[in-house]
């Protein structure tokens, strides 16, 4: 709670001296890189996804096995390997995409099956990664712009210090918007199968992107070099996906329903806050509810509503990169059943290129609400919702007026 706190103190301290243009952007920049080494190299704090990522590295690595279809439980006396530390998911398969399933592989390989090793590796990936979109960012914004990115309280904590795997996907659609912004759309559509190859979410990008550009009636050239984008992309994630299709006789209907059990759970969001609260009430009254019925109707409220919000904005709307935005936090805000904060840097990434409105100062209060995921309010279904989420949203909303 105080290191959490102390954060977004000094976070919002810094941006108010950002804004006055007392401090250069090199000093933000020195400070910045000396302040996420540190983060990057600290232990991970409520969160074991890490220690996840090298279990799935060495399953692979050293044991051969297939994490799309085998489990890490089958190998005998893994508990005595110091490889699977911590390791919260030996009886599922992963549900992470084949492009960064097979760079846990690489990694815990080139670190010679090592667990302090491949944990470094790791550390020094996402560090790599925020050095990347820090030079980006410094090339497309301002000094506000590089301190809402440079001391992100959410990158530093979720995407250094517990290196999180969102933070990749997030810098990859970060960096497929600036190749759109720059036209250069094979580079842009290539990096986006890319990073729904970590992270399937970006998958709801393409049609916003796709509908913009034929909106716009562009040349031959553009459509080619969308298709091409599109095919490399593919093509280099079935060449990483190879090893993990050849296994796909050993598929049977129990792993099937593994799997659509674990992307079918709902934790930590809207909808289980609405759940939670109708189940209090009928506990409360003594009503007999059929809880799984109620479950399903809620998801298809939801999902259904989100789809005819989604064909508004692709309609209506006309700024593909506020679009791309606001399709995401909407997705992972109110809709996606199961929900965790880290979720959330596949967009905060992208503030530098949203102009002053309510969607941008809405990430900017998330990127502070949600660094207190890592303490007591993350374990309560109701208050993580309510206090982390919907409460900051509704309070910028207002605050800010009826413009946008």
């Amino acid at each position: 709670m105080f290191v959490s706190s102390s954060l977004i103190v000094l976070f919002i301290c810094g941006y108010l001296i950002v804004k006055s243009g007392k401090i250069p952007q090199t000093q933000i920049i020195k400070w910045s890189v000396i302040f996420s080494v540190l983060t990057a190299f600290a232990i991970p704090s409520h969160s074991s996804d890490l220690y996840g990522y090298i279990a799935r590295g060495a399953q692979q690595s050293l044991y051969q096995q297939n994490p799309y279809f085998e489990t890490v439980s089958e190998i005998n006396s893994y508990k005595s390997n110091p490889l699977f530390l911590n390791f919260m998911w030996p009886s599922q398969q992963t549900t992470y995409g084949p492009f960064f399933i097979f760079i846990t592989k690489a990694i815990v390989f080139l670190s010679h099956n090592n667990f302090f090793l491949s944990f470094i590796n790791f550390k020094l990936m996402n560090l790599t990664l925020f050095f990347l979109l820090l030079f980006f960012v410094l090339k497309i914004g301002d000094e506000k712009n590089v301190y809402l990115i440079a001391w992100n309280p959410l990158l530093l904590v979720q995407g250094l210090w517990n290196c999180h795997n969102d933070f990749f996907s997030g810098i990859l659609i970060f960096c497929g918007v600036y190749m759109l912004v720059k036209k250069n759309y094979f580079w842009g559509v290539f990096l986006f199968v890319i990073s729904a190859a970590v992270k399937y979410v970006s998958l709801i990008i393409f049609p916003l992107v796709l509908f913009k550009i034929i909106k716009n009636n562009p040349q031959l050239k553009v459509f080619l070099n969308i298709i091409l984008g599109i095919i490399s992309g593919i093509l280099l994630v079935l060449i990483f996906s190879t090893d993990y299709l050849v296994s796909v006789n050993k598929f049977s209907h129990e792993d099937f329903q593994t799997i659509f059990s674990n992307i079918n759970l709902v934790h930590k969001s809207f909808i289980s806050t609405l759940f939670s609260l109708i189940k209090h009430c009928c506990r409360l009254s003594g009503s007999e509810c059929n809880y799984s019925f109620i479950l399903g109707a809620l998801k298809a409220i939801f999902y259904s509503t989100f789809l005819l919000f989604y064909i508004f904005v692709l309609v209506k709307a006309d700024k593909v990169v506020h679009n791309i935005a606001l399709i995401l936090f909407v997705f992972f805000a109110f809709v996606i059943a199961k929900f965790h904060s880290w979720y959330l840097l596949n967009v905060i990434v992208l503030l530098p290129f949203l102009e002053e409105s309510k969607l941008k100062k809405i990430l900017i209060a998330l990127s502070l609400s949600h660094v207190y995921a890592l303490t007591f309010i993350d374990q309560a279904k109701i208050l993580n919702f309510t206090f982390m989420t919907f409460l900051p949203v509704l309070y910028i909303y207002f605050k800010s007026g009826s413009k946008s």
